[in-house]
Order: structure tokens, then C-alpha cells, then sequence
């Protein structure tokens, strides 16, 4: 005890009473290693939230309730939504008609059928406009004019992305190179048939599957299909749950009811969008352990540099017959310190100032608004990281001087 006592009696003297701006600069290095080591992963798993989000909110829903693999339609498509609605856990059911067709505008002006003209082939959505709007942000993602309406017939919603203009981010010629609201497009599906619609509105939802989308209702889409079997079936039906992490439970109860169809999660229709999330994952780790190298060799260097000033400091204490084990042991309380120090007072920086600046003011990406996703086990890892970086740092370099003859650390020859 009375050795521990006086190593920490040592360390007291060597920080507080020493240098001051070394104090402060150490603590300092340290407060902004810690953050570092939490901001740079924090935002990479933003991105990726916010990947997975945009999926989940304008695509797919939580869950998407598919056909039978022998069949391109769930029947009884009403009843089903209706069945699922009541289930614990759910908070929308959205049925979906699901086909493309040539969308053309400004057709009229065009000098022959040969010209292609403002046109191209995109998928077309029939929805439940009140529906569909418990389930994706669709409906709050118009950008100009406004949503659908149940009744409407002969009015559509565009992507940004179909639509074009200065807010495209696709090039002109593979959009309609600037339709807006009120304009007149022709629809010619794969069926045959051939209709003129209102442009109504047009949503940016910053995803770019669902961007290149156009959305009708679903009665018009059964229309279009050409029988009234149709207005009770559905390509897909998309299920949104309140809490996201009961997604296997809400699974297991659709399945239940003995529907006629695939159950789904989302993630099963991630495809390449899972790959780009995993990427984002790996590179996060790899920054992670960069970032724990860096802030370790930060600290080495600070600690070495002060140890090696203080060598004969070290020297003058070994000869008045203070054990070794004791000067070791006070600096690696002092580098010790400088660790917990930083974590405390970077946590404090990161938590109040920049965490909160980013729920205040998201980067605004192409692929949605990006907030800090600070997970635990980042923090955790950034904790362990850097105190294992400090022990480190203070035992190497006074092991070595330790090691030296009294005479030598204290002049040096």
C-alpha cells in the first residue's frame, strides 16, 4: 500500500504540478482522439441507416407479402390487407399492382413514330393512395403539386428522376427532360393499351429505385389490366410494424393466417443495396482500427516526449531510492489519466456539440438526410482502444529509461 500511495503521490506531483500546458495539451490530443475515434464510424453507420431506411420507407415497407411462386397475383388481396391491419405490431398495409409501361411526353411534337422523342420505359405502381401512405413517405415526399387521390383516374405521380429537370440527378436525355405538374404524359403498357395522364405531382424520396418510379391507383391499374378480378389483387402488399426489431415475431404471425404467398423481410429484397451496406460496414471497421492506431501513436509520442524530459526527473528519484516498480507505476497512472481524461471530456465534445449539431443539421446526401448513428459498441471499442493505446504509451517508454543506469538518466552519458 505504501508503494501504490506513492506512485499516485508522483503522478498527483508530475500532472498538476508540472507543466500546465502540457496538462492541457495532452488532455487536449487525447479529447480529440476519443472523438475522432466516435464521429468518423458514427457517420459511415449513418449512411447506412439512412440507406436502409430509404429502402424500408419508399420500397418495401418492413415486410412485403408476395404471390405464390406459381403465381404472379395474391387473390383476395382486400381480405388479406384487412387480416394483417389487425395484428399486433402493425401500423400499415398497403397493397400494390405492380407493372411499367412506355411513359412519353410532348409525344405530339414528335416528326415521326421513329422518334423517340422525352420518353422511356419505367415502372408504374398502382396504389391505395390512403393506404400507401401509412406505409412509405411517398405522399410526403412531393416535391410539387400534390398527392393521389382515391378517386383520381386519369393523374399519375412522376419520380424526380422520370420527370428531369434541374433536381434530376440522372442525365436529361434518360428522363422526360423537364414534365412538371399539369403536363399531359401517354402511357402505353405492355398490354397494349394506351392513356393519357395529368401529371398531379412529383415526389423526391432520395431513393433511387423509388425515384425512377410513376404511381397511379390501383383501381386505375386494374383498369388498365382489364378485368375487375384485378381490383381485388394485388403484385405486393407492404407491411409497416411500430417497433422494426419485432419484424420476426410480425413474420411468424402473417405466416399464420395461412396466406396464400411469401412472407418476406426487406432485407431480403436489399440485393445490391446489401452489398453497399456491408461495404460501408467494413470500412467503418477498418477507419475504426486506423483511427485506434493513430490515436495510439498520437499518445506514445506525447507520453514518450514527456518521459524523455523528465529522465532525469527519473534518474534523481531512483537514486534517493524510489523502487522502479513505483516510477513505472506512476507513469502509467499519469498515462492513465490523460486516457480517462480525454474519454470523459471528448465523450462530453462529441455527445453535447457534435452529435448535436448533426440532429440539427443532417449532411444532406443524395441518398437522404445523414444523422451520427453512435452504436455501443463503438463507443465500447473507442473506450478499450484507447486505454489499452495509453498503457502502452506510458509503460514503453519508461521501461526503457528505467532500465538505464542512475548515472546515465540523470546526465545523460
Amino acid at each position: 500500500m505504501g508503494d501504490l500511495k506513492l506512485a499516485v503521490f508522483l503522478a498527483y506531483k508530475t500532472i498538476f504540478k508540472g507543466n500546465r500546458w502540457a496538462l492541457v495539451l495532452i488532455v487536449t490530443v487525447m479529447s480529440l482522439s476519443f472523438a475522432n475515434l466516435l464521429l468518423t464510424p458514427s457517420i459511415l453507420l449513418g449512411v447506412t441507416d439512412t440507406v436502409n431506411r430509404q429502402q424500408v420507407e419508399t420500397m418495401y415497407g418492413d415486410i412485403v407479402v408476395d404471390p405464390p411462386s406459381d403465381d404472379y397475383f395474391l387473390s383476395g388481396a382486400n381480405e388479406i390487407a384487412e387480416a394483417i391491419s389487425q395484428l399486433p405490431g402493425v401500423v400499415g398495409v398497403a397493397p400494390r399492382l405492380n407493372g411499367s409501361a412506355l411513359i412519353e411526353f410532348e409525344w405530339r411534337e414528335k416528326d415521326s413514330v421513329l422518334d423517340k422523342g422525352k420518353s422511356g420505359t419505367w415502372s408504374v405502381v398502382g396504389i391505395d393512395p390512403g393506404p400507401e401512405a401509412d406505409v412509405t413517405t411517398i405522399s410526403r415526399n412531393v416535391v410539387e403539386g400534390s398527392y393521389l387521390d382515391a378517386s383520381d383516374r386519369d393523374a399519375l405521380l412522376l419520380g424526380i428522376e422520370v420527370a428531369g429537370g434541374e433536381k434530376a440527378e440522372t442525365a436529361a436525355f434518360q428522363t422526360l427532360e423537364g414534365a412538371t405538374v399539369g403536363d399531359r404524359v401517354r402511357l402505353t403498357y405492355p398490354n397494349g393499351v394506351q392513356r393519357e395522364y395529368t401529371v398531379k405531382g412529383i415526389f423526391y424520396a432520395r431513393e433511387s429505385r423509388a425515384d425512377r418510379t410513376a404511381f397511379v391507383t390501383r383501381a386505375e391499374m386494374a383498369s388498365v389490366l382489364g378485368r375487375t378480378v384485378y381490383s381485388d389483387r394485388a403484385s405486393q402488399i407492404l407491411v409497416s410494424i411500430g417497433d422494426p426489431d419485432a419484424g420476426n415475431e410480425v413474420i411468424e404471425a402473417i405466416r399464420a393466417l395461412g396466406i396464400a404467398g411469401e412472407v418476406r423481410s426487406w432485407r431480403d429484397y436489399s440485393g445490391a443495396m446489401a452489398g453497399v451496406v456491408s461495404s460501408f460496414d467494413m470500412v467503418a471497421g477498418l477507419i475504426t482500427g486506423i483511427g485506434l492506431v493513430v490515436a495510439g501513436i498520437v499518445m506514445f509520442i506525447v507520453v514518450y516526449i514527456n518521459v524523455i524530459h523528465s529522465r532525469r526527473h527519473i534518474g534523481i528519484l531512483r537514486a534517493i531510492g524510489i523502487k522502479r516498480d513505483v516510477i513505472i507505476s506512476s507513469y502509467l497512472m499519469q498515462a492513465l489519466f490523460y486516457a480517462v481524461m480525454g474519454i470523459v471530456l471528448g465523450g462530453m465534445a462529441f455527445g453535447f456539440g457534435v452529435q448535436t449539431y448533426f440532429d440539427h443539421h443532417p449532411l444532406d446526401l443524395s441518398m437522404g438526410l445523414v444523422t451520427l448513428a453512435l452504436q455501443p459498441d463503438i463507443i465500447r471499442d473507442a473506450v478499450i482502444g484507447l486505454i489499452a493505446a495509453a498503457a502502452l504509451a506510458g509503460l514503453v517508454p519508461v521501461l526503457s529509461i528505467t532500465r538505464q543506469g542512475i548515472i546515465h538518466a540523470i546526465w545523460g552519458n
